[in-house]
């Protein structure tokens, strides 16, 4: 029986058992890799690897070791933070994945921002921010209001909104605080690295896809409503309530991000904003605007 190996899964309980369940009704045996037991009902998890997998390299040789006596067929995860690392499995195990280099850019903020920018109208203004004296040049030059945010962050944490009330010292401490990889591992793969951006207005949308064979496929476009002060989405209206030239514009912009992206053999959620001057991306993983729930099969 071939396996499927999940790197980590969803911690909402609501969520984490449909992609076993769709596994296994496929027939596909359930390998997890995870830093902990997740004490799950026995038989959903045919085999548990137990290792850090914030140490890629470790991650990478524990699945190379498993895959030595059983025939893995895809690697799959949940969460933004092991976007790399699959790509590097994949590549490991001579999987179809997305590449290790649009990976990258699937998870660093500001190398998407990058790559975006070639393509004229897509991008809000924005600047990489290194150290205070970054962000207060960045601040001149966007302008405000802004967004201050790091490049590898995850679920809206460490988004901070500028304009001309705020002390722009005080939130790069925070700032500081917020992301220490002390505290929370996940900003230990880009630690104090930032992008500040150019606020937009407007309402914002998310658009879901699959990548193969480098034909981009859309599930839908959806309304999301977000709040104000954290970012955070409390709502989403499926399919979109957009008049029909909006939509085409916002599918015909995502699969042109899509392709400049470079993403082939994952599947991708994006999420923009409808401004006056037309669709722009908002978010990358998460609290950006590329959430890559990445996979690779045979």
């Amino acid at each position: 029986m071939e396996t499927l190996l999940y790197v980590n899964i969803r911690g909402y309980k609501v969520e984490r058992l449909k992609p076993i369940y769709a596994a296994k009704k496929l027939g596909y045996k359930i390998t997890l890799l995870a830093d902990k037991d997740p004490g799950l009902d026995k038989g959903l998890i045919d085999d548990l690897i137990i290792v850090d997998t914030y140490d890629i390299e470790a991650s990478v040789q524990a699945s190379i070791e498993y895959a030595k006596n059983h025939s893995v067929a895809g690697v799959l995860t949940w969460a933004d933070k092991d976007v790399e690392l699959v790509a590097r499995i994949g590549e490991e195990l001579g999987l179809r994945t997305i590449n290790r280099e649009s990976a990258k850019k699937a998870r660093n903020k500001y190398l998407m921002r990058d790559a975006l920018s070639q393509i004229e109208g897509l991008c809000p203004k924005y600047r990489h921010v290194l150290s205070f004296s970054d962000l207060q040049q960045a601040v001149k030059e966007v302008g405000i209001p802004g967004i201050f945010k790091p490049v590898g962050g995850a679920g809206s944490k460490g988004i901070f909104k500028i304009d001309e009330n705020t002390n722009v010292e005080e939130t790069y401490r925070l700032m500081l605080e917020t992301t220490s990889p002390e505290e929370d591992k996940t900003f230990s793969y880009y630690p104090n690295e930032y992008i500040y951006e150019e606020y937009l207005e407007g309402p914002e949308v998310s658009i879901d896809g699959v990548v193969q064979d480098h034909i981009v496929y859309m599930t839908g476009v959806a309304d999301n409503l977000v709040s104000e002060d954290y970012s955070l989405d409390y709502m989403e209206i499926f399919p979109s309530e957009k008049d029909d030239e909006t939509i085409k514009e916002i599918k015909r912009s995502t699969k042109t991000a899509v392709k400049e992206l470079g993403f082939n053999d994952c599947s991708f959620h994006l999420e923009g904003r409808v401004t006056k001057e037309g669709f722009k991306t908002v978010r990358s993983c998460c609290s950006s605007c590329w959430r890559i729930y990445c996979f690779s099969c045979d």
